[in-house]
């Protein structure tokens, strides 16, 4: 190659020093990796970002690394070729890894002091954005393009599962392909260092909760310019068939030049993992993903029954919090949340706010319906619907029927299961019982007096 251009460092960041690359040094990859899934994916990343520079006076550069990253991607792909590689750059590392020389050592202590807490791969962490169950978000810098970024690193606990671990590599590729000004793009991960971790786009600004701290609540325009924004960005990622699950305000940020970016897809599910069912560890061991302020009642249920009708029921208390800036059910309690979600009364917006119009509010009516069925069924017809008049249909005698049946059910709950530091409401009719007593609910005792009645008659016809 010319002594001109380097294009190992121009382009992939190795240094002089580490040329010629070993395979793992290539993709950028932990040295003896074994994940078949990291490997692809980040031969994949590099070889894209080659293609991109085919053109120009460099070209045959490019292509000469293309096909040095395939030679390296078909060699650790491959169990026998892998192994065998391994071994001889085993061999090789040990005899680097204890130098002759002083000035043998130092580039060793230069590349130790790189892969410390301070760095992840080509990156220089800076500063924590905040965690969560699934992992820390930090802010962070490309060390040789100089790009602020936002990386996602998943949990020691998560990553200790080989279906998270196959599930984050498969949910890093899909998100990597859908792109939408509205939404947080993401654009390289891998594993280094023992960590998996997915790269994003760091937005420049605050999520909506903080913004209404600040500027209290906003206008009916802003928040409808909000919404709509919010929804586009979603619709792109449902064509994809990835749905947010967790859409609230805090997962709404809004850069410097009033742009809405949709973030928080760490709980978001793509459609190929229903494939997996019973293997998906979250969902298995019981745990209902997303904030139950603003989820939708089929989701309290079944995370994984989700579709984007919930995504609409959620973005549409997310509207009701920006213009009130209340919660739809105050409630205490996750129970209580669900249940208010299931069967309370949808609170109006013109019950707290005197400018909101008619055909605003019967948008948002629609987005919080109850039942699936009865709401937007995709976030375009939600767009479409502020170019046109909105029709509430009537509710079906079928679904009237479902609704009673799941009022009953969660009037049932409701009973046995009293709200937080609450006594346990009576159930008698007479006076309170003693300490100890077991109260019985009158209804109960009616029920089962006309099953005695009953049986009674069946005994004398019997008899008789």
């Amino acid at each position: 190659m010319s002594n001109s251009f380097d294009p190992y460092y121009s382009w992939l960041g190795i240094p002089p020093k580490d040329q010629p690359p070993h395979h793992y040094r290539l993709l950028s990859i932990e040295v003896f990796e074994e994940n078949g899934d990291v490997i692809e994916h980040a031969a994949d990343r590099v070889m894209t970002h080659l293609r991109s520079l085919q053109t120009g006076v460099h070209s045959a550069h490019s292509q000469k690394l293309l096909n040095e990253v395939a030679s390296a991607r078909i060699c650790l792909l491959n169990q026998k070729s892998k192994s065998q590689y391994d071994s001889a750059l085993s061999a090789k590392l040990s005899q680097v890894s204890h130098p002759t020389s002083a000035g043998q050592a130092k580039p060793q202590a230069e590349e130790k002091k790189r892969s410390g807490e301070k760095t992840l791969g080509d990156y220089e962490l800076l500063e924590s954005l905040g965690s969560s169950q699934t992992g820390e978000m930090l802010k962070a810098r490309h060390i040789s393009l100089g790009k602020v970024v936002a990386i996602k690193i998943l949990s020691e606990e998560a990553a200790q599962s080989p279906q998270l671990v196959s599930r984050f590599i498969r949910k890093l590729r899909i998100l990597a392909n859908i792109q939408h000004p509205n939404l947080v793009a993401a654009f390289d991960g891998g594993q280094r260092a023992g960590k998996l971790f997915m790269v994003m786009e760091y937005v420049d600004g605050v999520d909506l909760i903080t913004h209404m701290k600040t500027h209290g609540l906003f206008k009916v325009d802003q928040a409808v310019d909000i919404l709509k924004q919010a929804a586009a960005g979603l619709a792109c990622a449902h064509d994809h068939l990835v749905y947010h699950r967790n859409v609230k305000p805090n997962n709404l940020m809004l850069d410097r030049q009033q742009n809405v970016k949709v973030i928080g897809m760490g709980l978001a599910r793509v459609d190929e993992e229903a494939e997996i069912g019973k293997s998906d560890e979250i969902t298995q061991a019981g745990m209902q993903l997303g904030s139950s302020d603003f989820m939708a009642p089929e989701q309290s249920m079944d995370s994984r029954k989700v579709d984007a009708r919930s995504d609409v029921y959620s973005l549409g208390y997310t509207f009701y919090f920006l213009l009130t800036g209340k919660l739809p059910y105050p409630v205490k309690g996750v129970m209580e949340k669900y249940i208010a979600h299931s069967t309370g009364p949808i609170p109006a917006l013109s019950e707290r706010r005197n400018d909101v119009p008619a055909e605003v509010e019967a948008i948002y009516q629609k987005m919080v319906a109850k039942q699936p069925a009865d709401r937007f069924q995709s976030m375009h017809e939600l767009l479409q619907a502020f170019d046109e008049p909105v029709k509430v249909e009537p509710i079906s005698e079928a679904t009237t029927a479902s609704n009673d049946q799941d009022d009953s059910v969660m009037m049932f709950l409701k009973n046995v299961m009293p709200p937080a530091n609450q006594p346990a409401p009576s159930y008698s009719s007479g006076p309170p019982t003693a300490r100890g007593q077991v109260t019985i609910p009158v209804t109960w005792l009616a029920v089962g007096g006309s099953l005695f009645l009953f049986l009674l008659i069946l005994l004398v016809l019997a008899v008789l």
